[in-house]
């Protein structure tokens, strides 16, 4: 087993990231399930973040197979397109995929430090929660669930792992957005004009800031 470049650099990237994010994250945490609204359906709460771990999951098994460590089994090939040194185009693919992990991490640890005393690791509603447009909030609505989609898009991509890609796309981008939506349902329920302001501010650009000319 070896690491290449790419992996070293995610590798490097995550734990910054840890470092940076557990202050911030664990009073997130410690505020789960506090809220004076709350929704305990499972698709909206649990779905979103056990797919997400399951993406992990899946980008930690790609990472070992794209750095050698599963050569000759048979399902490598699902989890990494190569297991020897990445090099010409899929080289280029992985620091494209660590470039937007980096973008991931920025909007994800930057929303959770935007949300500050609102932020809550559950949708909810906390008691005494104001609309916020401060941070990466004055971008887009949902920075933290823009940043998980691009974090594990991202990583996928630096793996070379189509499943990984798949997988993110297709079942963890489609939770996120779902959840985001229903937080917006009960924002407006309980702010009223002063969210859909606040919406229309950032152009209800849920994921993407509106100075990309298409996004969600």
């Amino acid at each position: 087993m070896y690491f290449n470049a790419p992996s070293l650099a995610v590798i490097g990237l995550t734990c910054v990231g840890i470092v940076v994010s557990a202050p911030v994250l664990a009073k997130g945490f410690a505020r789960r399930g506090k809220g004076v609204k709350y929704e305990s359906n499972f698709v909206i709460q649990r779905a979103p973040q056990y797919t997400a771990l399951l993406n992990i999951a899946i980008v930690v098994l790609s990472f070992l197979a794209y750095n050698g460590s599963l050569q000759g089994a048979i399902w490598q090939p699902a989890f990494a397109v190569t297991s020897a040194p990445p090099e010409g185009a899929l080289l280029v693919v992985s620091w494209i995929g660590f470039l937007i992990m980096f973008s991931g991490f920025i909007f994800m640890i930057g929303g959770w430090y935007s949300l500050g005393e609102a932020l809550s690791t559950d949708a909810e509603i906390l008691e005494g929660q104001k609309v916020r447009n401060n941070g990466l909030l004055a971008y887009v609505m949902h920075p933290i669930y823009s940043g998980i989609i691009q974090s594990l898009f991202g990583a996928s991509m630096a793996a070379t792992s189509i499943l990984g890609v798949l997988f993110v796309s297709l079942i963890v981008a489609p939770l996120w957005l779902n959840r985001a939506k229903y937080e917006e349902k009960i924002l407006i329920e309980t702010f009223g004009q002063n969210y859909k302001d606040y919406a229309q501010q950032v152009g209800w650009r849920r994921l993407v800031p509106r100075f990309f000319p298409i996004g969600v």
